[in-house]
């Protein structure tokens, strides 16, 4: 459902690539039509390369949020700096990144 709407968005979505990797293995390991519904999804899209400032906000994060005790596996670190050093809003069905300070979520 949400793919659809999201592709009929005329806003610029772009993916960042943890979480192009990620959502690929699951379509891989599917197969079949789910496979080539996400090829379909993702053709045109602009990925956002998870880049050195990439990296030091996601370990810096991710350090932080560890030192108050809140655990966050690394690949959402990496997602959530990308969407935070672009100011942009995360889609996602994962209610844990709205545990990240200053990321805006939105959830489908």
């Amino acid at each position: 459902a949400k793919a659809e709407l999201l592709d009929s968005e005329t806003e610029a979505i772009t993916i960042p690539a943890p979480a192009l990797a990620e959502f690929l293995d699951g379509a891989y390991f599917a197969g079949g039509t789910y496979l080539a519904k996400a090829l379909q999804l993702i053709a045109g899209r602009d990925v956002v390369p998870f880049d050195k400032e990439c990296g030091l906000i996601a370990g810096q994060l991710r350090a932080d949020l560890r030192s108050r005790g809140i655990s966050v596996p690394m690949l959402d670190a990496m997602i959530a700096s990308s969407a935070l050093r672009q100011h942009g809003v995360l889609i996602t069905g994962d209610a844990g990144f709205n545990r990240i300070p200053g990321l805006a979520v939105e959830s489908y």
